[in-house]
């Protein structure tokens, strides 16, 4: 399992969606290994299969590009792309594995497309690997190269599996990771939750959980909660952090949104959805959003901007609701509509149990693996 992203520590949510299948695979069977690139922030983990890191600078202090998008990272850190990749064809090189599965196209996909093994390839592309290249052709050629080399490829949402056709994937399939319906199910006592977080009883609790960047749309949240504000007795929770957090919160504050908490890092996302009644999504930009289908399965009513592979997940007015990508009106109204649909929320959690299970995901994957590797 060749993957640029894999939690560096205890609690970190870099890649967890890599680890989670890793476990789940090892539990049927699958003797695997894990190769991961080294970074300046690590520390000690248990798995129950070695989780191997390589090194590609020759101080591990200098080692930041996972910590980073492709997409998102500075000139910095992009100059070290070649070392990065010189490394992982290397140590992916060696031993002699009955097949490769290397999570995102690019850089690694591409990487291992050069590896000199004859071990059959898999890739699973996750979004933003598909829309960086159609956006900036300047990826497209590696992006292409390592899609076609692939014996598999697999797409975590239909909407990723067209992007990854149209950069001319072949034998593609799509597999939704899924979720952990076990770990992210409704709470026991929400209002003993929320007491704990200050947060004020009666209110209708909305929120959205995620990485603070552009493609997220926050102002678009912030926007909506303005006029939802002033027609519902709502408080706003914004979980997660990034580069865009402390010009979010300025935005917040400058509209009076004093019902509006940005929470920062959420290490404990179960408890944190457990809080909310509507969980939004106005980004632009998804291959299918995991924190949405565990809101779903934690019992939100879910708002989400059309497409992205959110129309996947959500069937408008029988699980949850959608709205024009970028129209914080709508957004608003849709929340204001939730509102009064929280016994959809059943409704939500029944649609995760029965077709986004994460267990489902697995089988699917060992099947896949059996069907290349014998």
């Amino acid at each position: 399992m060749v993957t640029p992203c894999y939690p560096r520590f205890p609690g970190d949510f870099n890649g967890g969606f890599v680890r989670d299948l890793c476990l789940r695979l090892a539990e049927r069977g699958v003797d695997l290994a894990v190769l991961a690139p080294r970074s300046r922030t690590m520390g000690p983990q248990d798995a129950p299969y070695p989780v191997r890191r390589f090194p590609y600078l020759p101080l591990q202090v200098a080692e930041s590009l996972p910590e980073e998008t492709m997409k998102g990272a500075p000139l910095g850190r992009l100059v070290q792309l070649l070392p990065y990749m010189a490394s992982a064809i290397i140590h992916a090189s060696a031993g002699e594995p009955a097949l490769i599965h290397s999570h995102i196209a690019i850089p690694l996909g591409f990487a291992i497309s050069l590896a000199p093994v004859k071990a059959p390839r898999i890739i699973t592309c996750h979004g933003s690997d598909c829309t960086l290249p159609l956006d900036n052709p300047a990826y497209r050629p590696f992006t292409r190269h390592a899609l076609r080399r692939a014996d598999a490829v697999v797409t975590v949402s239909k909407y990723v599996e067209t992007l990854a056709r149209r950069l001319g994937a072949r034998n593609v399939e799509t597999i939704y990771l899924g979720v952990d319906t076990l770990r992210f199910k409704p709470p026991v006592d929400r209002r003993a939750l929320r007491a704990g977080f200050g947060v004020p009883d009666g209110a209708l609790v909305v929120g959205t959980l995620g990485r603070l960047v552009c493609e997220k749309n926050i102002p678009d949240l912030i926007e909506a909660a303005e006029t939802v504000s002033k027609k519902l007795d709502a408080f706003f929770l914004v979980g997660g952090d990034g580069p865009e957090r402390l010009r979010l919160e300025a935005v917040a504050r400058e509209k009076g949104l004093s019902n509006m908490v940005f929470t920062g890092a959420v290490r404990d996302a179960p408890s944190f959805l457990g809080l909310l009644d509507v969980f939004t999504l106005p980004s632009s930009r998804e291959g299918l959003s995991l924190s949405l289908q565990e809101a779903m399965a934690t019992g939100c009513v879910p708002v989400s901007a059309n497409g992205h592979g959110s129309d996947e997940v959500i069937e408008e007015g029988e699980n949850g609701f959608l709205h024009p990508p970028g129209d914080a009106a709508a957004l608003a109204e849709k929340i204001i509509e939730a509102a009064d649909s929280l016994h959809l929320s059943k409704k939500a959690r029944s649609t995760i149990v029965q077709r986004f299970d994460a267990e489902v995901g697995a089988d699917l994957y060992a099947e896949l693996y059996h069907r290349l590797a014998f």
